[in-house]
């Protein structure tokens, strides 16, 4: 891929990139599953010997969807063809990205603790990177058909790492909580997941063994000081750029890490 192309790509929205890229490659000729018991994959839909991925358009809202047991307990119209787009590996981690971003905006209206820079990265962009990271690692597999994929990004390197640290950079561009917090404090907001924004009123003990206690809107809840965000924003995108920088195995590939620096 050139680099201008990977620019362009980076810009897009969701639904604008998977535009490009049916037009790019071509529409699926038929759906990803043979029938509705998701038990057989239809022989036509892989292109990996183009060095090409198959994406669900729907993995926005589903999930594993090109396993079987999890695409059973999905609707059968997110294996229909025409939602299906084909991808290279680089296409493949761009539009995971974008999921990432567009699911953490439907849940949260600002990015205001440090915890949260993990929320961005999405079961699927954990995956891809760890595959590439291993690839560039090996400079290849002996699985014919990811090293055929490979091949297909083998020269964009720099533009991977362009890619990584661009996605770094929109969330450290987004955020606008306390960078300087290393440690938790009576008045602290802190955001739950289901019970929303609350706010610390009480704490006792150390790190280790205390309590804290917090104030929600509808109810009071004491737990552990341990589960409290301390803040610490640098270690945050430390460990951000640690799990991009990861294999399947989580080990921090060096030649990845040291680049995002």
């Amino acid at each position: 891929m050139e680099h201008n192309e990977i620019q362009t790509e980076m810009k897009m929205n969701y639904e604008t990139l998977v535009g490009y890229l049916k037009s790019k490659y071509g529409v699926a000729k038929c759906n990803y599953f043979t029938n509705a018991t998701c038990n057989t994959r239809s022989k036509q839909i892989t292109r990996t010997k183009e060095g090409l991925f198959c994406h669900h358009i729907d993995e926005d809202k589903g999930w594993n969807l090109g396993e079987k047991n999890s695409a059973r307990e999905q609707p059968y119209e997110y294996q229909k063809a025409e939602r299906l787009v084909y991808c290279n590996y680089l296409e493949h981690l761009l539009l995971h990205i974008q999921i990432g971003k567009d699911k953490y905006w439907k849940e949260h209206k600002s990015l205001t603790f440090p915890i949260e820079f993990t929320y961005f990265i999405t079961p699927g962009i954990s995956s891809i990177c760890g595959e590439i990271n291993d690839l560039f690692k090996k400079k290849g597999s002996s699985v014919e058909w990811r090293n055929r994929c490979f091949k297909e990004i083998e020269c964009n390197f720099d533009d991977y790492i362009y890619i990584l640290k661009s996605f770094v950079e929109y969330m450290i561009e987004c955020y606008t909580g306390n960078r300087e917090q290393k440690a938790i404090y009576i008045g602290q907001h802190i955001r739950h997941k289901s019970l929303g924004e609350g706010v610390i009123t009480k704490i006792t003990g150390d790190d280790s063994f205390g309590f804290v206690t917090v104030k929600f809107a509808e109810c009071e809840k004491t737990v552990f000081r341990s589960v409290i965000d301390k803040g610490e924003y640098e270690k945050k995108i430390i460990q951000v750029k640690k799990n991009l920088s990861s294999n399947y195995n989580q080990e921090i590939i060096g030649l990845i890490y040291e680049k995002l620096q």
